[in-house]
């Protein structure tokens, strides 16, 4: 029997435009995002080739290691669940504090 588990945590690629920004306040992204969905972990990438280049990328890391040992996939997430991520990463200000994580 197959082990089930959802995806908990995500790569966010960053638009090529907004990376320097977005790499430069890495952590307060990152920390952002957690508060903004408990539960979920999330790492900013370095720009790739990936989707849209004007846009938020949002990778879902989709193996596990099992209690066994063995390499399984996670349950896909919802394309919803995807794109409210992709909008909150839009509404992040990475020249503000005003999403500063203490």
């Amino acid at each position: 029997m197959a082990t089930e588990r959802e995806v908990l945590e995500f790569i966010i690629v960053p638009p090529f435009e907004q990376r320097a920004a977005v790499a430069a306040a890495k952590e307060r992204f990152e920390n952002y995002l957690g508060n903004r969905f408990p539960g979920y972990s999330f790492r900013v990438g370095p720009f790739a080739p990936v989707g849209d280049e004007d846009e938020f990328c949002v990778l879902p890391l989709m193996n596990f290691v099992g209690d066994d040992g063995r390499s399984y996939m996670c349950t896909p997430p919802k394309r919803w669940f995807l794109q409210e991520i992709a909008g909150a990463c839009k509404q992040f200000d990475v020249t503000s504090l005003r999403h500063f994580a203490a």
